[in-house]
């Protein structure tokens, strides 16, 4: 097709920032009927949204499987969103710890899996059609550049091998700020203007931030 027929029906977004700083309270603010698959029990912040509905993983992620194969088959969802995939990385290697013969210590076959794993489910879930809301926490990681000089990068907190994959795949990835602008004094905002020291993106309408309602 050419490239002025494109359309962008449905976007694949990537929203972090620190624990309590209000992601998933993001997630009940966006437009339409939203399904939050919750990994970190993290959901009690939307009690009473009439609209949102919420699947609580279980401990060992069982019914992830079956969670993805019932969307893949019905999706009646404008959006879906995981809830957090620092914690999904977090849980399938606690999972391969204990099935395994380290004293509940991951082994490095198990790392290389849950890679794998993680980037197939993201883009499962980005071929759902709905929009895709993963989120994330932060941390700040020292990154060497090709010159030999070492920075600071803030970035979403998911396995170093797979971070830049997971971002790549999302149209959006903005970093979840609290204001200290006079007049706006803690109000939340996504920044989504990314630079050498935070990653952050927005390949579709090139904003540099947005409000929480705006970012789907």
């Amino acid at each position: 097709m050419k490239a002025t027929e494109l359309q962008t029906e449905k976007l694949t977004a990537l929203v972090y920032g620190p624990p309590g700083i209000g992601k998933t309270t993001l997630l009940g603010s966006l437009k339409g009927k939203t399904l939050v698959i919750d990994v970190d029990r993290g959901t009690s912040v939307l009690f009473g949204n009439e609209n949102v509905d919420v699947v609580r993983l279980n401990e060992d992620l069982s019914n992830l499987p079956e969670v993805l194969k019932y969307l893949q088959a019905k999706c009646e969802y404008a959006n879906v969103c995981i809830d957090t995939l620092s914690e999904l990385v977090n849980g399938m290697l606690t999972f391969y710890g204990r099935e395994g013969n380290n004293d509940g210590v991951p082994s490095q076959a198990d790392y290389g899996r849950v890679n794998m794993k993680i980037m197939d489910y993201c883009r499962q879930f980005r071929n759902l059609p709905a929009n895709i809301v993963f989120t994330a926490w932060e941390e700040h990681a020292e990154v060497v550049a090709q010159n030999g000089t070492k920075f600071t990068q803030t970035r979403p907190q998911i396995r170093d091998k797979i971070v830049d994959n997971v971002c790549g795949l999302c149209d959006i990835v903005g970093q979840v700020n609290v204001s200290t602008k006079e007049g706006h004094e803690g109000e939340r905002f996504i920044r989504l203007a990314g630079s050498a020291s935070v990653i952050a993106k927005d390949r579709i309408k090139k904003r540099q931030y947005c409000t929480f309602e705006e970012v789907i």
